[in-house]
């Protein structure tokens, strides 16, 4: 009996969530994708999530990186300072904070980013292009580099919203000036390792590929005149910023996402704004690379990037294009296969906004981008499989009313309202953390 006891106790834990850190925008791998099993993802209908905490903030689009019982994310409060708060995952109560006084307004107000927290450092980057290292332990800046002033840098349409990279040493930043594109910096100082030349601006952040056994920074930018203009993927080893290889291939007057890795030589370039989406083809023959277009697709997903599960992707195809009237039937969750075809799609039932998604355990966390409704789908080929849904933030009744008074004017089609909820989430430990423009929330999947 002493000898199948610690058996059955293994068998008791199986079905338990493991914990995992969430220490940076799209979690532990950059790829929006959680290891932790046995969270409670379906039944929401009848037993929804409890909320274990919330939190009032100012409006703003910042996520949070979760290390440890920490929270990290930022605030931008009064036009004049950036905040970044770090808060107890078990209660939502500030353990202390940094801020940094930077009078001034962006459009769409409010702060942009995911910290990257990292030992004893928390990197991020204001709206304004400061780029900070802020010591967990003295809770001050180690250093911090401005943009604007040090590379001659205007702030891009909506502002830096990148979340910082870092790549061994390096972090690997988009400067955007007229003459230096993208910067590596020494983590430990801010001293500058490298830069490339300039090649026009983007609200993406850069992330690191394996293409081909090549570890690499790829970054989408462009330059734009008006609607038209010249798009610019470049891809950069990290460590020295020598340029791998670049293609005009895409263009998207306002990039977004970042690019998807789908097979090690096919990568997946897409954003909103009436631009569609690229699927290219990258190869290797000794030292050269050569880019080639494979298609492209009039849908695209505007402010998230994809997913890649099995031999198919998974992407939310809803933009400023579509989210009213008609136009939303081309929208919803779509499913692809890598040629470019459809296999299905849900057009606005559900439409899902510009919200995030993670997946974990086989299933897709959707935040709908419109109203905050969180969706756990099962992601097939097959077709939408929808196995949870629970207003979060509260917004039924609000929305019944308007869809209401609609109705009653008889309009022909119906306007959702939007409330910009297209915060990225983070899930460590069964918490998932929702941000809605001024309120934080953590969910209890356990």
């Amino acid at each position: 009996m002493k000898r199948i006891l610690p058996f059955l106790s293994l068998l008791a834990l199986a079905g338990t969530a493991f914990s995992s850190d969430w220490p940076q925008f799209q979690g532990p791998g950059r790829d929006g994708r959680s290891s932790e099993t046995g969270l409670k993802l379906s039944g929401w209908q009848v037993d929804a999530p409890p909320v274990k905490w919330e939190k009032k903030l100012n409006e703003g689009f910042g996520g949070a990186a979760v290390v440890g019982d920490e929270v990290f994310l930022l605030d931008r409060r009064d036009y004049t300072s950036d905040v970044l708060l770090c808060l107890s995952i078990e209660d939502g109560s500030e353990k202390w904070s940094f801020s940094h006084e930077f009078p001034g307004k962006l459009p769409h107000p409010g702060s942009r980013g995911v910290p990257l927290v990292e030992g004893d450092a928390v990197y991020f980057i204001s709206g304004f292009g400061e780029v900070f290292r802020v010591n967990r332990k003295t809770h001050e800046a180690d250093w911090t580099v401005s943009i604007q002033e040090q590379y001659g840098a205007e702030p891009p349409k909506w502002g830096w919203a990148q979340s910082v990279v870092k790549a061994g040493n390096v972090l690997v930043i988009p400067a955007m000036a007229p003459e230096v594109g993208l910067i590596g910096l020494d983590a430990a100082s801010g001293k500058e390792v490298w830069r490339t030349a300039g090649f026009g601006d983007s609200h993406s952040t850069p992330t690191i590929l394996n293409l081909h056994g090549v570890e690499q920074a790829v970054f989408v930018a462009t330059k734009r005149d008006g609607d038209a203009g010249v798009g610019t993927t470049i891809s950069v080893e990290p460590a020295t910023g020598k340029v791998l290889w670049s293609t005009d291939l895409y263009f998207n007057k306002i990039p977004i996402p970042f690019p998807t890795k789908v097979t090690e030589d096919l990568v997946f370039l897409t954003g909103g704004y009436g631009n569609g989406s690229c699927m290219v083809r990258v190869t290797k023959n000794g030292d050269e690379w050569k880019v080639e277009k494979v298609f492209d697709l009039k849908q695209g997903t505007q402010v998230h990037p994809p997913f890649v599960i099995g031999d198919h992707l998974y992407l939310l195809a809803n933009e400023n294009d579509n989210h009213n009237g008609a136009a939303r039937k081309t929208g919803g969750l779509m499913c692809l296969d890598f040629k470019g075809n459809t296999i299905w799609q849900t057009g606005d039932s559900p439409f899902m906004g510009r919200g995030n998604m993670i997946l974990v355990d086989g299933h897709l966390l959707t935040q709908d981008g419109e109203v905050g409704y969180l969706r756990s789908v099962k992601p097939s080929p097959a077709g939408y499989e929808e196995i949870a849904m629970t207003d979060v933030f509260g917004k039924k009744p609000e929305v019944d009313e308007q869809i209401a008074k609609q109705v009653a004017a008889k309009r022909e089609t119906i306007k959702m309202p939007d409330f910009k909820y297209w915060s990225p989430m983070a899930l460590s430990n069964g918490h998932l953390i929702m941000r809605g423009q001024d309120t934080v929330k953590c969910l209890d999947l356990r």
